[in-house]
């Protein structure tokens, strides 16, 4: 089958396509309910489901997008709250639209894997900043409504919580990016669509 055949079958519109969207956007939803906390704030909590959500942005950064509203309400109907639900959205967002930035940017056929830590470097950034602000903005209000705590108490707690939130989402993305890359090219070297997203090397 020739390149542009395989490109064909294996797009973001066919067939393969919206079957490979489905099953990682599945996927991500049960690796959301295996979790590990982050021991200096339990509160936080480690898991898988970027892995999936990274690999689609990969291969399709209009599939990720497309199907971010199933994401969201997925993960209220797994208990996440309307807030920590929009977080967490926050965060696989803020770690993997940077993150095919830099691939694209990157990622040449000649020397893609000596460019994953300036790839994976793009999404640590993205997450580690995006989650900072957005918790310094939401989480004195959500503390407010969930805990009574008095406006005051919980800036203060905000602040004293986001060194834990900004080492907590570099860890997250630096696992995310590192593990998606690596099965992204793997699996679509198996489908033939490894050049989908790589640029000629620049001589």
């Amino acid at each position: 089958m020739s390149t542009e055949s395989s490109k064909t079958l294996a797009g973001p519109g066919s067939l393969l396509g919206l079957t490979i969207s489905a099953a990682l956007t599945a996927l991500s939803l049960v690796l959301f309910l295996f979790k590990f906390p982050y021991p200096p704030a339990p509160f936080l909590k480690f898991d898988a489901m970027g892995i999936p959500l990274a690999v689609l942005a990969l291969y399709s950064l209009r599939a990720l997008l497309s199907v971010t509203p199933i994401i969201y309400i997925g993960l209220q109907l797994l208990g996440a709250d309307f807030i920590g639900a929009g977080m967490k959205v926050a965060a696989e967002l803020s770690t993997l639209i940077p993150l095919v930035i830099g691939y694209r940017r990157f990622c040449s056929r000649e020397k893609c894997i000596k460019s994953y830590p300036l790839i994976i470097a793009f999404g640590i950034l993205g997450r580690v900043t995006i989650m900072s602000i957005l918790n310094y903005l939401i989480a004195p209000h959500w503390m407010v409504m969930a805990y009574g705590f008095t406006f005051e108490k919980a800036y203060r707690t905000t602040i004293a919580i986001l060194p834990h939130i900004a080492v907590f989402n570099l860890i997250a993305a630096s696992y995310v990016g590192a593990l998606a890359l690596e099965v992204f090219r793997v699996v679509s070297k198996a489908l033939g669509v490894e050049k989908r997203w790589t640029v000629p090397s620049q001589r």
